[in-house]
C-alpha cells in the first residue's frame, strides 16, 4: 500500500505542477495580448500624428514683422517722428473696431505722415480716457493733461498737438483729404 500511495502522491504532484504550467501558460497569453494590444495602439497614434502633420512636421520658415502702428497711450507725446498722427479707438468694439482699422489700413497705402494706433480698452489708456461726466481735453500740452473721449485722432508735430478730431465721420473726412 505505501507503494499505491507513492505512486498516488507522484500522480497529484504532477497533476499540481501541470496545473501551474497550465496558469503560467495563461499568463503568458495574457502577456502576448497585452502587448499585441498596445503595439497596435503606437501604430495607429504614429500614423494619426504622421497624417496631422505632428511628426515630421516640416516648419515654415515666417518672417519676423515687427508691428510699428500699436502704441500704448503714454507713448502720444514721444514718437521720435516730427509729424505723426494717432488714432485712439476702443479696439473690441464690434460695432467700429473693423471701421477704424479699415482707416488705418487705407490711410496707411497712400500715407504721407506716419499713422500709430492707440487701443482705448487696456488698463493702461484708461488713466487718460474721460469717463461720461468729464470732457475731452482738445488742446493737451503734454501726456499729464491728455483725455480722449471715444474715438479720436490727434496729429502732432514737434510733439505739440496741431489737429484734434473726434468722431468717426469727422475721422474718416480729414484722413480722406489727406490722401
Amino acid at each position: 500500500m505505501a507503494k499505491k500511495d507513492k505512486l498516488k502522491t507522484k500522480k497529484n504532484k504532477k497533476l499540481i505542477s501541470s496545473t501551474k504550467a497550465h496558469y503560467n501558460e495563461d499568463v503568458v497569453k495574457l502577456i502576448k495580448i497585452g502587448a499585441i494590444v498596445l503595439i497596435c495602439f503606437a501604430i495607429i497614434y504614429l500614423i494619426t500624428a504622421i497624417i496631422k502633420g505632428e511628426i515630421f512636421k516640416k516648419e515654415k520658415k515666417q518672417e519676423v514683422e515687427i508691428q510699428n502702428q500699436e502704441i500704448l497711450m503714454g507713448e502720444s507725446f514721444l514718437k521720435n517722428d516730427s509729424e505723426y498722427m494717432i488714432l485712439y479707438y476702443d479696439f473690441d468694439d464690434p460695432n467700429y473696431s473693423n471701421l477704424y482699422a479699415m482707416f488705418v489700413s487705407n490711410y496707411g497705402s497712400n500715407s504721407t505722415l506716419p499713422l500709430y494706433t492707440v487701443n482705448l480698452a487696456t488698463k493702461f489708456s484708461q488713466k487718460y480716457t474721460a469717463g461720461e461726466n468729464e470732457t475731452a481735453n482738445t488742446n493737451p500740452t503734454s501726456l499729464a493733461n491728455l483725455k480722449v473721449k471715444g474715438t479720436t485722432l490727434i496729429r502732432f508735430k514737434d510733439h505739440k498737438v496741431t489737429n484734434y478730431i473726434e468722431g468717426k465721420d469727422a475721422i474718416k473726412n480729414y484722413l480722406g483729404n489727406l490722401k
